[in-house]
């Protein structure tokens, strides 16, 4: 189960909305808890991709800083998140073909001109050929469930 704070959850759908009708992206600073993630943070990242309406490139010195400064802390880069302009919030073939560290969470978001539609969770299959959907919750004050 991943657990998405409604702090975290509206600073992705600000982000998403914002950057309508490209994709945006970002990274997910986190912790796991047995079978149960806490997001702490979702940092945006500028979508470095050619072709920022249809796919997503996030910024490697913005993932280098945050790894070296979870060393410090007890937050990891957990996974990464993007936008599906117009899209549902499922992994497309793209995002298939684009599976290179399956121990990443995948957070999509659905958005639409009115904003943030859906979102889901996703973790790669190791033979990275797909995905499964993981349960996303609210967490109102991180290990509340």
């Amino acid at each position: 189960m991943i657990l998405l704070p409604r702090a975290q959850r509206a600073a992705i759908a600000a982000h998403v909305a914002a950057d309508y009708p490209r994709e945006a992206c970002g990274l997910l600073l986190g912790r796991w808890s047995g079978e149960k993630m806490l997001v702490s943070k979702a940092v945006a990242s500028v979508n470095l991709a050619a072709d920022p309406s249809h796919r997503f490139e996030i910024d490697p010195g913005l993932r280098l800083r945050l790894q070296k400064a979870a060393r410090q802390g007890a937050e990891d880069v957990v996974g990464h998140y993007h936008s599906h302009p117009d899209g549902p919030a499922r992994p497309s073939a793209t995002d298939r073909a684009s599976i290179h560290e399956v121990d990443m969470i995948w957070l999509i978001a659905a958005v639409a001109p009115q904003g943030l539609q859906d979102m889901a969770a996703y973790r790669p299959w190791p033979d990275q050929s797909g995905f499964d959907k993981l349960d996303l919750d609210d967490a109102i004050d991180g290990w509340d469930r």
